[in-house]
């Protein structure tokens, strides 16, 4: 199960002032970009292609902490932080658990956002 920021989601919920369809639309823009450049964050770390990885990670690092999915954003960050170092040993790990983290993200996105789910770090 993805762990949520709880101080973030409540900037996100005074942000949107109610608006659940605000809401909705921030999460689904994540998943729009993360569909779009986690294929591509792939193909680099199965390349070992160092500046893409970097490049894609630090990318979708942002996008996961402006979205409160602190754990995803961390996975995404411990791979920028490889590729800064010049190496992706034990990247395949950490795509792993970002695929099976992601999956959660999809179920529980949406009542995260909205306030009807307590969820709790795994």
């Amino acid at each position: 199960m993805p762990y949520f920021n709880d101080k973030k989601l409540e900037e996100l919920r005074a942000i949107a002032n109610g608006d659940e369809a605000f809401l909705r639309k921030i999460g689904e823009t994540y998943i729009i970009q993360f569909d779009k450049k986690y294929p591509e964050l792939v193909a680099a770390v199965e390349n070992r292609d160092i500046v893409q990885t970097e490049k894609l990670a630090h990318l979708l690092k942002g996008a996961s902490y402006s979205v409160a999915a602190d754990d995803l954003a961390d996975f995404f960050e411990s791979l920028e932080k490889r590729a800064e170092q010049g190496s992706l040993d034990g990247a395949e790990e950490t795509i792993e658990a970002i695929d099976s983290c992601m999956v959660d993200f999809r179920v529980v996105w949406f009542d995260a956002f909205i306030g009807n789910a307590n969820l709790k770090p795994f």
